[in-house]
């Protein structure tokens, strides 16, 4: 027979006393820290060559487009000279601070979209999700499982844990799903920024730099709805529940709660398509994966 217990704490990722939130960003923080410097070496092969091959093409562009009959020198267009050297000195100092902490500042490049989103969710509330997780911990601890002989209860106490679980699940995942794929996004930068010295490849740098910015900006936008729902989930609960989590309230409740769950869980599958509609970048693709998800669970709840 299934142990209550072990199948609410399975289920439900908030009532772990660990905070698995706060040990993964970390860890991952730390992850593209100590590794954010792998792809240097190449990064700085891929822009010699680069550099070496804009500066050809400029001489052999001066020699060309300034032939004539008569044989007289020109002279050396110094603005287009000025211009490689300047963008050549804003690769090497991007490459150079992509890990080592900025001037005056405690981070690298690879964590300044990081850090401003960060700053979004100071911004709203960061103990939003935390609050969230713990409404969601009361409602799950506060239910007890009921008696073996009755059935209807058992169904409805098997429902009342799946959705508060998978509700918690689903912030977990888009969380966290931000980190991994800033992180992963992250140890590119130093093969993506020698591309800026091209005219013909600058434009899969800021490609990348969008791409960068959105995948850090899906924490933001997760926190935007979770300071949305977090409000509105606590007045919810409380004047639904008032602190009364029995199985018969759950029975009675049970419709206008599944709705009300499953409405704010397939809110949080779109998140990253919010996020690509806002900022633009790679975000959609997580989207789809979420959008996909969304579809399945309308499915079964329609």
């Amino acid at each position: 027979m299934i142990n209550p217990a072990s199948f609410s704490s399975a289920l439900a990722l908030s009532t772990s006393s660990v905070d698995w939130l706060t040990i993964f960003s970390n860890n991952l923080t730390n992850l593209t820290t100590q590794n954010g410097d792998a792809l240097t070496s190449i990064g700085i092969t891929e822009l010699s060559f680069i550099s070496l091959m804009c500066l050809v093409k400029m001489v052999v562009g001066w020699n060309t487009s300034g032939m004539t009959l008569s044989f007289y020198r020109h002279p050396v267009r110094a603005g287009d000279l000025t211009l490689f050297i300047v963008r050549l000195i804003v690769c090497m100092l991007m490459i150079s601070y992509w890990v080592n902490p900025l001037p005056g500042a405690s981070f690298g490049l690879n964590h300044l979209f990081s850090y401003l989103a960060q700053m979004i969710v100071k911004a709203f509330d960061q103990n939003a999700l935390t609050t969230m997780q713990n409404i969601f911990a009361t409602a799950s601890n506060g239910t007890e499982w009921p008696s073996i002989t009755e059935p209807a209860k058992i169904l409805c106490y098997f429902v009342a844990k799946l959705i508060l679980g998978f509700a918690s699940a689903i912030v977990f995942m888009i969380t966290i799903s931000g980190y991994i794929f800033y992180a992963v996004c992250a140890l590119f930068g130093p093969v993506f920024i020698p591309l800026y010295m091209s005219n013909t490849l600058r434009g899969k740098f800021f490609h990348y730099v969008d791409a960068l910015l959105s995948f850090a900006m899906i924490r933001a936008v997760a926190a935007a709805f979770i300071f949305v729902w977090g409000g509105f989930f606590n007045a919810f609960i409380t004047q639904t529940f008032n602190n009364n989590y029995s199985m018969d309230m759950w029975l009675n409740n049970l419709v206008p709660c599944l709705t009300i769950f499953v409405a704010f869980i397939i809110n949080m599958l779109y998140i990253p398509s919010l996020t690509q509609a806002i900022f633009g970048g790679g975000a959609g693709m997580m989207g789809r994966m979420e959008a996909s998800a969304a579809g399945f669970i309308s499915g079964l709840t329609g």
